[in-house]
């Protein structure tokens, strides 16, 4: 890790995902550089974060998201049906990619045990990542949450965690 810090590694990977501007609530973090003029909604979202973790040798890779308030996790869950895009690139400055993804997976995310307020959703991807730099590796890759309209729900790049 680079710079001093308190926080341990944990192992795995992180993507910290920006919902476009007009999804976001108004907080000091919601600055991304770039979004998709094209998205429309009129719920509020705070940032997540998106976590790939292997639990056993070739067992799927599980997908956690962590969701720090309420109001973006409701609003996650309700989408039901979503799509994760990982990307063949990290350029964050492109808007939504034109070329087809790296890996493209629909969850659904109301499947997580319905009660009140919780911060993580675990979701077992269908297939075992590679979570580490190389052709086909996750790190350094621009992910991408969409809704089945292809409204954008988050956008970050994936390092190590």
């Amino acid at each position: 890790m680079c710079g001093n810090s308190n926080r341990p590694a944990v192992g795995g990977t992180i993507a910290v995902l920006f919902p476009p501007m007009n999804k976001r609530s108004s907080s000091p973090e919601s600055s991304l550089s770039s979004s998709p003029d094209s998205i429309t909604s009129s719920t509020s979202m705070s940032s997540y974060s998106l976590f790939f973790r292997e639990s056993e040798a070739n067992s799927p890779t599980k997908a956690i998201f962590r969701i720090d308030d309420a109001e973006t996790y409701n609003t996650l869950r309700a989408c039901q049906q979503v799509e994760m895009r990982i990307e063949k690139y990290g350029d964050l400055s492109t808007g939504q990619p034109s070329t087809p993804p790296l890996h493209q997976f629909r969850l659904d995310l109301a499947k997580q045990t319905p009660r009140s307020f919780q911060t993580d959703m675990i979701i077992e991807l269908p297939e075992r990542l590679d979570l580490g730099v190389s052709e086909k590796g996750v790190v350094g890759r621009q992910v991408t949450m969409t809704e089945r309209d292809g409204s954008v729900l988050g956008i970050g790049i994936v390092g190590y965690n």
